[in-house]
């Protein structure tokens, strides 16, 4: 891995997080941190998008959804989510995302297989489609335990659902619990903030977290990835 990012003039990374990470090894190259970015032009919310989603999948006006995306592995939280789906019978989950069985722990396998009937697995789903499920499910959900960012974190706030994620210290300086989105550390904290966020019981993060992705725009970023690619000629 070492050999392989020396041979670059400067390195470039998602957060603060990875960059620590990578400062570890002992580099020499310079190191930035620069957000993946999201495309807001393309992941908005829009009525229309919230109907399509939500009568693709037959979901009734007044049904909460709460869904998720990732591969099938341990590590984004799947078996967590399965669980959370099953303490609460009331709404609807759906995580979207495909990994073939083959490759997959038989602890996995045995959950999805077991997954509770309020829980379904429709598989991948182009960005059009996603972006029309983050617009038509009320809450996403993202257990995951490690990341360099989390893309569809962007994509989930700039389309404007509600966001609640694992405290982690990848979102450390940028995303705040009960500001932009909602955190929880243990899986009896994400069922209160289900619970909290869908009952209306916790406020609106909306506007801060719109506020959010236009910081993470691709005309904000292409600025600042402008600005490291110049200290390169310099």
């Amino acid at each position: 891995i070492c050999k392989c990012y020396s041979l670059g003039d400067i390195i470039i990374t998602p957060t603060e997080y990875s960059k620590s990470i990578l400062e570890s090894y002992g580099l020499e190259k310079p190191i930035y941190a620069l957000s993946n970015g999201v495309d807001g032009a393309k992941f908005c919310y829009t009525n229309k998008r919230r109907e399509r989603f939500r009568r693709k999948f037959n979901i009734a006006e007044n049904e909460k959804v709460v869904i998720s995306v990732g591969h099938f592995i341990q590590r984004k939280g799947i078996i967590d989510f399965i669980e959370l789906a099953r303490s609460m019978p009331e709404y609807r989950f759906i995580w979207f995302g495909h990994t073939d069985k083959k490759l997959l722990p038989s602890t996995i396998v045995k959950a999805m297989d077991n997954a509770p009937q309020n829980l379904s697995f429709p598989g991948f789903l182009e960005q059009k489609e996603l972006r029309d499920a983050y617009c038509g499910a009320d809450l996403f959900a993202f257990m995951s335990y490690e990341e360099t960012e989390g893309i569809v974190i962007l994509e989930a706030l700039a389309c404007g659902i509600p966001v609640l994620v694992r405290d982690i210290p990848v979102y450390e300086g940028w995303l705040e619990d009960g500001v932009n989105v909602y955190m929880a550390s243990s899986q009896k904290g994400f069922e209160d903030k289900v619970k909290g966020i869908l009952g209306n019981k916790l406020k609106s993060l909306k506007e801060e977290q719109l506020k959010l992705a236009r910081q993470r725009s691709y005309s904000v970023l292409g600025d600042k990835l402008r600005k490291i690619e110049e200290t390169m000629l310099s």
